[in-house]
């Protein structure tokens, strides 16, 4: 494989990957908005891609950004935290996505590999959340743009085009360029309190895992549909491997479910009339108080793929923050050097 595109370069996911490409030895091309800003954040990495000034709602940029490939990576995406507009959102989420796979089949590239999200076809019951499983229509914008890219990316599918779909849970770990909305959310928890949502809990995947899986993928080929939610903690379990790896003293908040999805719902329409940068939406309350233990891909373990346990990724997770400045050594004492 000569070339590979790997779109959202900028973000969490799409840096991984880059880097990990570039680690195998391979040449990578990214699609980015600023490219001074994109070597800026890569020379901290000590990674060297391809850089390719564009879009991926400029459908002309992406057909030019893909000569010469063999191979797309589609890792942008956004959120209502970082994006204000309803309207832009399904731009990115829904019309980004028609650019860039619609342009790379167009191009006869075999291996796309596009990054979705369980929240796609999310069920509070653990056995309903299958990769055969249909999408779930939200009532929510973020929620609906994934559904209405899922429809679009099946509807190829099923026309026999290549192309994986990879359906991460919560996204945690270290170097985090963009500060994603779960590195916001340990950083408010850490820093204000943690709730502990009764009986419930969430899933993690490690950014490095994958990327990994992201790039064996792209790489080595194969289509389908794949679910790597990752390891589920309980909320108390979670709150125990935070305060031991960072060394912090964590309120503990006792919280009612049905409670964080209402004041979740009054958060989305405070939004509505100006920014409020908090992790709290009725999206994420609600897999926050309702998330099931769901069942990873298989396909994991034939491409020799093992998943981090929790302990190891937000120890990265929350010593990379304190070098970054996000946490303060004060704070959490416990943290181990990056240097």
């Amino acid at each position: 494989m000569s070339k590979i595109l790997v779109t959202g370069g900028t973000g969490f996911v799409g840096s991984h990957v880059c880097k990990t490409l570039l680690q195998q030895g391979r040449e990578v091309r990214l699609l980015v908005r600023n490219i001074d800003k994109a070597k800026a954040m890569y020379a901290r990495l000590s990674v060297s891609p391809e850089f390719f000034q564009g879009d991926i709602t400029d459908i002309s940029s992406v057909g030019s950004a893909l000569a010469g490939c063999d191979g797309a990576v589609h890792a942008a995406a956004a959120t209502p935290m970082q994006i204000d507009s309803i309207d832009k959102l399904f731009e990115i989420n829904v019309e980004g996505v028609k650019n860039v796979v619609g342009s790379a089949l167009d191009a006869g590239i075999q291996n796309i590999v596009c990054i979705s999200s369980v929240t796609a076809i999310f069920s509070t019951d653990a056995s309903k959340v299958t990769a055969d499983a249909a999408p779930v229509p939200s009532k929510m914008p973020y929620g609906q743009s994934k559904v209405e890219a899922e429809n679009y990316l099946r509807s190829r599918q099923a026309a026999g085009d290549p192309i994986a779909v990879v359906y991460p849970g919560g996204i945690i770990g270290p170097e985090d360029p963009g500060m994603s909305d779960a590195v916001k959310a340990l950083k408010h928890r850490i820093e204000n309190g943690f709730r502990i949502f009764g009986d419930g809990g969430m899933q993690h995947i490690d950014v490095r895992d994958l990327a990994a899986f992201i790039c064996d993928l792209v790489t080595e080929g194969g289509s389908g549909r794949f679910l790597v939610p990752g390891v589920y903690c309980s909320w108390t379990e979670l709150a125990d491997i935070v305060e031991e790896v960072s060394g912090a003293n964590l309120k503990r908040i006792s919280a009612k479910g049905w409670k964080l999805r209402l004041i979740g719902s009054l958060v989305d329409v405070a939004r509505k009339f100006k920014r409020i940068d908090t992790p709290i939406s009725a999206e994420t309350m609600k897999y926050a108080t309702l998330w099931p233990n769901i069942a990873n891909t298989e396909e994991l373990s034939i491409r020799g793929i093992s998943l981090r346990e929790p302990r190891e990724t937000f120890a990265d997770t929350v010593a990379s923050m304190v070098s970054e400045g996000l946490l303060s050594k004060e704070l959490c004492p416990s943290a181990k050097s990056t240097v």
